[in-house]
């Protein structure tokens, strides 16, 4: 009989082992803006991420931090082109059906500490980096906002993540505006009857002289 209950109890954890994995197999869509995850700026600035978190499963994961990692994602990650700083780690997004941040959605803001992260480009850094923008995350089977959330009993796994291909690249981050066709042959014409305006009050001058 205590064999029994022994290969029960195991067949019951072997289960929940199973559907904890089935849980976890649909991970929050990562969405950056910009779009493509490419950002520019000059050497010295400070550039960064805002992002679209949108859930694919019925559970809800809390978003624990991240970070940019050039090559083998390791933490924590650098790279030779400047320094990472984590903003989305410390806002407490949960990604979750019902829950108020499906999809959560911010802008960067480096003055609010909105978006997923800053990175600030080393003075006098030349070229570009490429990697990948990372989120870890622990998965719920409750919204961490309930008032009945339990963390250690609505718990599905921990120390997950999610990434979404990611650059920084040293330039200038703005550009001149060049004059649409229209305006530009308005410039022209206006230049054009200054000129001949000047050269009429010249003719007059020598006129009367």
């Amino acid at each position: 009989m205590k064999t029994l209950r022994i290969i029960f109890s195991t067949c019951l954890c072997v289960l929940a082992i199973g559907t904890r994995a089935k849980a976890d197999s649909n991970p929050p869509v990562l969405t950056l803006d910009p779009a493509n995850g490419a950002l520019t700026g000059p050497a010295g600035s400070t550039v960064g991420w805002g992002f679209t978190l949108t859930s694919t499963s019925p559970d809800f994961a809390l978003i624990t931090g991240s970070d940019f990692c050039v090559g083998p994602i390791t933490s924590p990650c650098a790279n030779s082109l400047g320094t990472y700083t984590d903003f989305i780690g410390n806002q407490f997004v949960v990604v979750g059906e019902g829950s108020l941040e499906n999809p959560g959605t911010e802008t960067f803001d480096d003055a609010s500490m909105m978006g997923v992260g800053s990175f600030l480009i080393n003075p006098g850094a030349m070229g570009s980096v490429s990697g990948d923008l990372v989120l870890s995350y622990d998965l719920y089977s409750v919204d961490p906002g309930a008032a009945n959330f339990d963390p250690i009993a609505d718990l599905i796994s921990n120390g997950n993540f999610i990434e979404a291909p990611a650059s920084v690249t040293v330039g200038s981050s703005t550009t001149s505006p060049v004059p649409e066709p229209g305006t530009l042959s308005l410039l022209v014409g206006g230049f054009a009857a200054i000129v001949v305006s000047g050269l009429r009050r010249r003719r007059k001058l020598s006129l009367s002289l």
